[in-house]
């Protein structure tokens, strides 16, 4: 947290709602699970996974119910890159180099 100003920090935490941590956990396994069981490429995965996030927000909208929100997208979509990243870490590094 060196990097990160007071300012920018204090936005961040303030706008973080316990919400937005569910959908950004639901995403990052459902990408795992999925990943895991339907083996598509990775990258076809994640597109088609924030393509259905973006849908699930916009439907939410529209019901009178519930309200589709930008923030909640957003967790969606990084819980999903942040699975793409960890696994395109293990598997790029994850790797034994032979002598």
């Amino acid at each position: 947290m060196i990097f990160i100003s007071d300012d920018v920090r204090e936005l961040v935490f303030q706008l973080t709602k316990i919400d937005s941590i569910g959908h950004f956990i639901g995403f990052f396994c459902l990408t795992w699970v999925l990943s895991s069981l339907v083996k598509l490429p990775l990258l076809n995965l994640a597109i088609a996974l924030i393509f259905y996030s973006a849908l699930t927000e916009v439907g939410q909208h529209y019901l009178g119910f519930r309200n589709g929100e930008f923030r909640d997208f957003v967790a969606d979509a990084v819980g999903i890159i942040a699975f793409v990243l960890i696994k395109w870490a293990v598997v790029v590094y994850g790797r034994k180099q032979t002598i």
